[in-house]
């Protein structure tokens, strides 16, 4: 068995089947990781579902920020923007309820053996430890597939930054942003969600959440 990780698909259907061509995938043997944001800004994103929900064993997911998004159109009554236009035929689906159901069911960190690596979609806090990780992963796993779930995604966007004293709604936000949408860290542990730009390019004050000095969890296991 042949394990591959794959990043951000993004609805880039045609371009993954491309992929797993030319190395050869065999779903009986061989097992797919991604790394989130399976949706969004591509062409395909309800092929990229479909095709993924019917692998079923052969996929680990661990959820970005444009799937959580995506599970937030789903169960609540927000809007969609103009840049949502992708995820129309996922919402629009017959499948729906089977698409969102499988999504939200997927977890936030996977402990990757063949890999000897911790996948997840952005990054993990340097001040987490691989067992902070593991507990506040099935904190939020938790609530995103449990019966009141609407009311977590409906409060969800936010820029809170993890603090250990936060409480409540801010905390459940932080630990998603940590997992989903962390790339930078000023000199106290403050998550910056504005800069997008490469390291080389970025003020001096801002840290790559990966170079950030005494990180309780390493790049591997």
């Amino acid at each position: 068995m042949t394990t591959y990780a794959f990043g951000d698909l993004q609805g880039c259907y045609e371009e993954l089947r491309l992929l797993l061509d030319r190395i050869e995938f065999d779903p009986a043997l061989d097992k797919l990781c991604f790394t989130g944001d399976l949706v969004n800004r591509g062409p395909d994103s309800l092929k990229v579902l479909e095709y993924l929900y019917s692998l079923n064993e052969s996929v680990v997911n661990v959820l970005g920020n444009h799937d959580f998004h995506l599970i937030a159109l789903a169960l609540t009554d927000r809007k969609l923007r103009s840049k949502d236009n992708s995820l129309s035929p996922i919402l629009s689906s017959a499948n729906k309820i089977n698409l969102i159901e499988w999504l939200r069911h997927q977890p936030l960190f996977h402990m990757e053996k063949e890999l000897d690596a911790l996948i997840v979609h952005a990054g993990v806090h340097p001040s987490w430890s691989l067992e902070m990780v593991k507990k506040y992963a099935e904190e939020i796993q938790s609530i995103i597939r449990g019966n009141d779930a609407s009311v977590f995604f409906k409060a969800m966007y936010s820029d809170d930054s993890w603090s250990s004293d936060l409480i409540g709604k801010k905390r459940f936000n932080a630990i998603v942003n940590s997992f989903t949408r962390m790339r930078y860290l000023n000199g106290l542990g403050e998550c910056d969600f504005e800069e997008k730009d490469s390291p080389e390019k970025v003020a001096d004050d801002l840290i790559p959440w990966y170079l950030y000095p005494n990180r309780k969890v390493k790049n591997t296991l």
